[in-house]
């Protein structure tokens, strides 16, 4: 009977998870600002409080907050046009240096095949790319930054409601759960506030560190495009392990066609990959101290999975929501086993006689 319980738990659970993510991709042009808004009022949230400390009403805090936000999404905004208008204009001449560079890459092939083979290959690796074909991505890029401009306007709408019904959340959720048996929402809510949430802000500021540094080393080294690629860095950098790779790789390109030089292109690799690493292996452990405990493939799984339902911006928040989830679901009976799965594998024997012990004192 006990077995038969828990597949028929098991089997809810799956067609829940089903269900929700059939609704979350169908509805992304909703859930996808309130999403945002919701990690908003999550980061902002230790500065209402302090404005509260400090007498001031609630509609002071969320004036304070609605100038940060809201700024900053007209900075992100008007950073992302320009660079995109910049692009458009510049698409052509980008174009041609590509051929160029495509021109050169077929010759070198051609020389080798030419020494082993005994006759030239004939790729035609200049016809990869053209003008018109640049411009066209160029504008698809335009109609990115307007859509940024558009859900940035819904972001903030969520946000107000939020930020005022802030306070009231945690005595609502206790209310709402205090006669539910077998898990404790209110120990959930505390794990996301001490621990995922110190994860996102203390993450956000790193990474806003290191596409400033990004902005200033393209900038000075004369890269086209240095404040839209520090801005790409910025969120790439949410993505473990893939984004340090791709905020390196794409100001390279950039510098190996703007230059029609591989070896200019080397440099800024080389140097943006020694910052990534000092950032990466050094500043950010010590700051950041505890990690999130998620296992590698959990976490390459919901990047995978978030990044198809939502695009980029569920990439961005796949590891936030991953360890949002496992902190609510180490709370129930039903989905602790799946918690523990998501999990790094530092199990302590505290945690597993914890598990062992739940059933007993939940009958």
């Amino acid at each position: 009977m006990k077995t038969s319980t828990t597949n028929i738990g098991l089997s809810t659970l799956v067609l829940s998870v089903i269900a929700t993510g059939a609704v979350l991709t169908v509805l992304h042009g909703i859930m996808i600002p309130f999403t945002l808004a919701a990690f908003l009022a999550i980061l902002f949230k230790p500065l209402v409080s302090k404005v509260r400390k400090l007498g001031a009403p609630t509609w002071v805090g969320l004036i304070v907050v609605l100038i940060l936000s809201g700024g900053a999404i007209y900075g992100l905004s008007v950073i992302v046009s320009v660079g995109v208008q910049s692009a458009i204009e510049k698409a052509p001449e980008y174009a041609e240096r590509a051929q160029h560079l495509l021109v050169s890459i077929e010759s070198g092939i051609s020389s080798v095949a030419g020494q082993f083979y005994g006759k030239h290959s004939t790729s035609h690796l200049n016809n990869l790319v053209t003008p018109d074909q640049a411009v066209s991505i160029a504008t698809q890029w335009l109609g990115s930054a307007v859509k940024i401009v558009a859900d940035g306007t819904l972001v903030l709408l969520f946000l107000v409601f939020m930020v005022l019904g802030g306070e009231g959340f945690p005595s609502k959720l206790r209310k709402a759960f205090r006669d539910a048996p077998g898990f404790d929402m209110m120990a959930a809510y505390e794990v996301v506030n001490n621990k995922v949430l110190k994860y996102l802000r203390v993450k956000t500021i790193i990474n806003l560190f290191t596409g400033l540094i990004v902005y200033g080393i393209l900038a000075l080294l004369g890269v086209d495009f240095a404040a839209m690629i520090g801005l790409i860095a910025f969120f790439l950098n949410y993505l473990p392990n893939i984004g340090s790779f791709l905020s390196t790789v794409i100001p390279g390109l950039v510098a190996a066609i703007q230059y029609e030089s591989f070896g200019f292109a080397l440099i800024v690799v080389v140097v943006l990959v020694v910052v990534q690493n000092i950032i990466g292996n050094f500043i950010e452990p010590k700051v950041m101290g505890a990690n999130l405990d998620l296992s590698p493939v959990a976490v390459l799984f919901s990047l995978a999975l978030w990044g198809w339902m939502w695009g980029i911006v569920g990439m961005v928040l796949s590891v936030p929501i991953l360890a949002v989830l496992k902190s609510i679901m180490e709370q129930f009976p039903t989905t602790k086993p799946v918690a523990i799965l998501l999990g790094n594998g530092n199990i302590n024997d505290s945690d597993a006689n914890h598990t062992a012990e739940a059933p007993s004192r939940n009958s």
